[in-house]
């Protein structure tokens, strides 16, 4: 698995660079504003994602745990609440 992980941080940014050795001989204005028009909307529904995932200020995760059996997800508390 670490080796592919590996292998994947590697080949991603080097199939990456070819993309744009050749992709940029070719592109048009239009490709090339629809593509930063594509990492805006990226960018903006990670950002939305991670605020609506993210646990409000003030409360402490509680680690996953398993009980009676049954495994319960982690979670955000008020701070001093189990």
């Amino acid at each position: 698995m670490l080796r592919a992980l590996d292998l994947g941080l590697f080949l991603v940014p080097t199939g990456l660079f070819i993309a744009w050795l050749v992709l940029g001989r070719v592109a048009t204005k239009r490709f090339v504003l629809a593509a930063m028009v594509a990492v805006a909307a990226l960018g903006a529904f990670a950002v939305i994602y991670g605020e609506a995932r993210s646990i409000p200020g003030g409360d402490a995760y509680v680690p996953a745990r398993l009980e009676n059996g049954r495994i319960v997800p982690g979670h955000g508390a008020p701070r001093g609440t189990p």
